[in-house]
């Protein structure tokens, strides 16, 4: 057997930031993707226990979270658990207007209801027609200038087509907030650049109003602004049977915590 590292033989306390992958309040554990905790372990997803069962009844998967991680070999926990808010407000006149969610916007746990889009290849996509696959959905625009918001995004998606690589249930779908130019053709172009599989990860388009229900349901809020458009950003995962079963807010996550948390609904087989 290996000896234990050093660090690990004392009871020490680390803060740590993670994104919530799920949540067990019978069993009083949270499952974090967690960032590298130097010199002591890797960035991983682990469950975590929680002496205090009223730790856990804010949390959310998707979350990201700050907390501290008491480690006391050979037992662990979790406490101060803080949710990591996420800033949708705008400045105006010098002052913050806080945005208000749509009030479409589907609740954890819910039925997604249905909606259809069109796909970069010209064809009529219905979101039922995943049913069975676990679905993660992002919103982005083609001409967005920003490289830390849309192409960080896409980029993300890429990042997870490769780690799901010939995974069968999984399906990626980026849907354009700007509808008038990111045409089937132009969004062809995009999935190309990104290199994107078909059967893997869809970029969808349709009418204005298509798209801005099917946004709401995520609760984006976007509007059109000096030349840009100007939107928050959620992603979302929908489980087997068109549930919602997690929305990470922000853009405040990593690559591999976002995979972690597809990862984790893949491996439930079903919502419920």
């Amino acid at each position: 057997m290996m000896p234990a590292p050093a660090a690990l033989l004392l009871a020490a306390t680390y803060v740590v930031e993670g994104l919530v992958l799920g949540v067990n309040p019978a069993e009083l554990t949270v499952v974090v993707s967690h960032k590298e905790i130097a010199g002591v372990m890797p960035a991983m997803a682990m469950p975590v226990k929680v002496r205090d069962g009223r730790e856990l009844t804010k949390l959310r998967a998707g979350m990201r979270v700050r907390l501290e991680l008491v480690l006391d070999p050979p037992r662990s926990y979790a406490r101060k658990i803080r949710v990591l808010a996420v800033d949708n407000s705008i400045e105006e006149g010098g002052r913050k207007i806080a945005l208000e969610a749509p009030k479409e916007r589907v609740a954890l746990g819910d039925v997604v209801p249905d909606f259809t889009l069109v796909t970069q290849d010209g064809r009529v996509w219905p979101l039922a027609s995943a049913k069975g696959k676990v679905v993660v959905v992002q919103f982005l625009y083609t001409r967005c200038p920003m490289p830390e918001v849309c192409p960080r995004l896409a980029a993300t998606f890429a990042a997870m087509q490769r780690r799901f690589a010939g995974r069968g249930d999984l399906l990626l779908l980026s849907i354009t907030l700007d509808p008038v130019y990111d045409t089937p053709e132009v969004l062809s172009r995009y999935a190309t650049l990104w290199r994107s599989n078909p059967s893997a990860w869809l970029f969808a388009t349709g009418s204005v109003e298509q798209v801005r229900a099917a946004a709401g349901r995520f609760g984006i809020v976007f509007w059109p602004e000096e030349g840009v458009i100007t939107h928050t950003s959620n992603i979302a995962v929908i489980g087997r049977e068109g549930r919602l079963d997690a929305l990470v807010e922000g853009l405040s996550f990593t690559a591999k915590q976002l995979g972690d948390l597809i990862e984790h609904y893949l491996g439930r087989g079903s919502d419920r």
